[in-house]
């Protein structure tokens, strides 16, 4: 198919492309190092790679703390107990970018609260950040991230929306990625 299709035409047409998304009122987003996941993606899968397509943040409420966007993660194998690395898991359901068809997720997606018995570590961080504690001075009200197959969530792996230092103001998020066999 031709680029004019766009460059996730293929995977989106297969059904295979998976989109989750805050509620409207959106999350805080923690330090990378925290445990209060608020908008993650686990690999509860042994037969898939999970690969991050894209990430849209815009600003809701609150106040802003200064710092930048980050993806963290942590190896959180596939039990959810207590004293497992994953403590509680709060499942939002994904939907599929073909709209009205496609296939069901085969990952763990959660809009608003996970827990981690230890900290993240930070994967990445994003080039967009917030340069000022008040929305109107410098907020970045949109910001899009493309992941251009930077980063795989293999089995067991769990990713998160972090910043380098807890945020207090809320945000709207959604992200896509594509769920490929192994």
């Amino acid at each position: 198919m031709a680029i004019s299709s766009g460059k996730y035409f293929s995977e989106v047409a297969a059904g295979r492309v998976l989109i989750g998304s805050t509620a409207a009122a959106g999350v805080a987003a923690p330090i990378t190092t925290g445990t209060a996941v608020t908008f993650g993606l686990w690999n509860t899968s042994t037969t898939h790679y999970a690969v991050p397509l894209w990430l849209n943040i815009g600003y809701t409420s609150g106040t802003i703390a200064l710092g930048t966007w980050a993806i963290a993660n942590q190896y959180c194998g596939f039990t959810l107990a207590t004293a497992a690395p994953l403590s509680a898991f709060t499942d939002g359901t994904p939907k599929n970018a073909l709209l009205g068809k496609g296939n069901a997720s085969v990952m763990r997606f959660t809009p608003s609260a996970a827990t981690l018995t230890a900290g993240g570590t930070g994967a990445m961080f994003l080039p967009a950040g917030k340069a000022s504690a008040t929305a109107a001075l410098g907020e970045i009200n949109a910001f899009s991230w493309q992941f251009d197959g930077a980063i795989i969530v293999p089995p067991g792996q769990l990713i998160f929306v972090a910043a380098s230092v807890a945020q207090t103001g809320v945000y709207s998020m959604s992200m896509a990625w594509s769920e490929v066999l192994i």
